[in-house]
């Protein structure tokens, strides 16, 4: 059987917020899991959320051209300029060196081999379709027919240089992708496969993202693409109009080869970096769509006809890498991190950090994620200072602990409330001043033992192994102490039973949280807003701004 995931989901208001620019990356692959359930009651007309993400195998992979909006109806002209305002500026035009943040920047001028529609399916883009003829590869058919901006033709090749060019380059804070990457080969001018040492059921998935951007070959010697972006989408970056740090242009692409995806024929990205300031642009009509949309603005923006669009994998927690001591010695005790894990008021960070659009529960998939939620996660450890303060004690700290912990000016709330919840259990905060975008880089780097973070969860391939594997991303002191979740994870790779697999996940996660790992706080959803006269907005998974395909504006 061949494996493609797909994603169904149905409609009701999720809650997000701002945090650090990078959800991280990992080493494992996984298959999919347990049964899908039933999903919720749709939400108002004025509501896009969402909160049931199903993924499931199913059989036929095989899609064709036509299967993307190339027919030979008539397409509207494109029409008018679509404003959208993001929470950062851009740091790059590379898709190799770009962290989800940055997609608002990057989806107008690049085209991806795969594209999530607006119920997280997948849908053919440069690739017409995707098979798995064995259980480490994926085989892709591509598109004849398009260009790049620069005038390159996109075939195979191009797409396997592109895979070698993203597996390759240094500092791709994407690594989670290609971590078990082993080569890619042209089988003919349209055909490519992809060979993984474990299988990599998510692949085609994250060919959706940023990673799965194809840049023009003519680019990949080595070429400096920070404010130079070499791609082939519906339109055009203008160094021109642009203006580094505040707002990006992208004009009309007149040789894009599906112009249904043209709906406007300018495209403007402006970084507007206070929350308040990037609400009321879309509340004045000075913005058409309103990026990372914090949990407390959303009531203010329906009421005011806005509508909101909503991916519910937003997953805040407490992470603890430094659980040898070195940094912090405390950590290195596990009752410490019980402890710390027991402080945690999950229902008063919900109520309080994303405005009560969130849940409380205590695992690492919500609900929503229908086969990688466990249950008997979602109360398995309450919030009890008391008997935080007891392990406290009898791991030799009557009097209390001091934990190192960073803060950048993105989430300063969000960590103020934490020391407020940890304090009242005797565990006090010495604060490491930082940028925002710092936080996924330092915590990677070992630069302190304890911190806040946040993941846009995917899948249990992409999202585990970087605390699980010695090597991961997020396991950056290297050690040892999840070697065996880490097996288990990888056993979950070969497994060809679901419910075996969602097993495996179920005791990964499971670990992770009694280790002192990972401490779930909240998931909620990552949001964004826009204006009512606008029609085909779609935002994905591991994306924190719409993409602007298909989007007309209908005044």
């Amino acid at each position: 059987m061949t494996v493609l995931l797909a994603f169904a989901l149905v409609a009701s208001a999720c809650g997000g917020g701002d945090g650090d620019s990078d959800s991280g990356s990992g080493t494992a692959s996984a298959t999919t899991a347990a049964p899908a359930t039933t999903a919720a009651t749709p939400a108002p007309a004025t509501t896009q959320a969402q909160t049931q993400v199903t993924i499931a195998a199913v059989e036929q992979t095989t899609t064709t051209q036509g299967a993307v909006t190339t027919t030979q109806a008539p397409v509207p002209e494109p029409e008018g300029t679509l404003r959208m305002v993001e929470f950062s500026p851009v740091t790059s035009f590379n898709p190799a060196a770009s962290q989800t943040a940055q997609s608002a920047y990057l989806y107008p001028h690049y085209d991806t081999l795969t594209r999530q529609r607006n119920d997280l399916s997948l849908e053919p883009s440069l690739a017409t379709s995707w098979t798995q003829p064995s259980p480490n590869v994926w085989r892709f058919t591509v598109r004849d027919d398009v260009v790049f901006h620069d005038g390159a033709a996109f075939n195979a090749q191009v797409a396997v240089d592109n895979m070698n060019y993203h597996a390759s380059f240094a500092g791709n804070p994407n690594a989670a992708t290609w971590a078990v990457f082993a080569e890619a080969r042209v089988i003919d001018d349209t055909t490519f496969e992809v060979e993984f040492a474990n299988p990599a059921p998510q692949f085609p998935l994250e060919m959706s993202m940023v990673m799965g951007m194809m840049i023009s070959p003519n680019a990949l010697d080595g070429r400096d693409l920070t404010r130079d972006p070499q791609g082939s989408g519906p339109w055009i970056w203008s160094e021109a109009d642009s203006q580094a740090g505040v707002t990006e242009v992208y004009d009309l692409n007149p040789n894009y080869w599906n112009p249904a995806d043209q709906g406007v024929e300018t495209v403007t990205v402006t970084a507007v970096p206070d929350n308040n300031a990037r609400l009321n642009a879309l509340l004045t009509g000075e913005a058409d769509i309103m990026a990372t949309t914090r949990d407390a603005q959303i009531d203010a923006a329906l009421e005011a006809d806005m509508v909101l669009v909503s991916v519910p994998n937003f997953f805040a927690y407490i992470l603890i890498t430094g659980r040898d001591g070195v940094i912090d010695e405390p950590l290195g005790d596990e009752r410490v991190r019980r402890a710390i894990l027991l402080s945690l008021d999950r229902d008063a960070y919900a109520n309080a950090i994303h405005s009560g659009k969130a849940d409380s529960l205590g695992g690492i998939y919500p609900p929503a994620f229908t086969q990688f939620n466990v249950p008997e996660l979602d109360d398995k450890y309450s919030y009890d200072p008391e008997e935080a303060r007891r392990l406290l004690a009898e791991a030799g700290y009557p009097d209390g602990v001091t934990i190192q912990m960073p803060i950048m000016p993105a989430i300063n709330p969000i960590v103020e409330f934490v020391i407020q919840m940890l304090g009242a259990s005797g565990i006090s905060i010495d604060l490491i001043q930082i940028n925002n975008g710092e936080l996924g880089p330092g915590t990677a780097g070992g630069n302190w033992g304890m911190s806040w973070f946040r993941d846009l969860l995917v899948h249990p391939a992409r999202d585990l192994g970087k605390f699980t594997a010695k090597e991961g991303r997020f396991n950056a002191f290297n050690l040892d102490d999840t070697a065996g979740l880490h097996a288990t994870l990888l056993e979950a790779l070969e497994a060809t039973d679901p419910a075996e697999s969602f097993e495996s996940y179920a005791e990964v996660m499971e670990g992770l949280i009694d280790l002192g790992v990972v401490l779930p706080l909240a998931h909620g959803g990552q949001n964004g807003m826009y204006a009512p006269y606008l029609t085909g907005v779609t935002m994905g998974l591991n994306m924190q701004a719409p993409m602007p395909y298909g989007v007309r504006i209908n005044n």
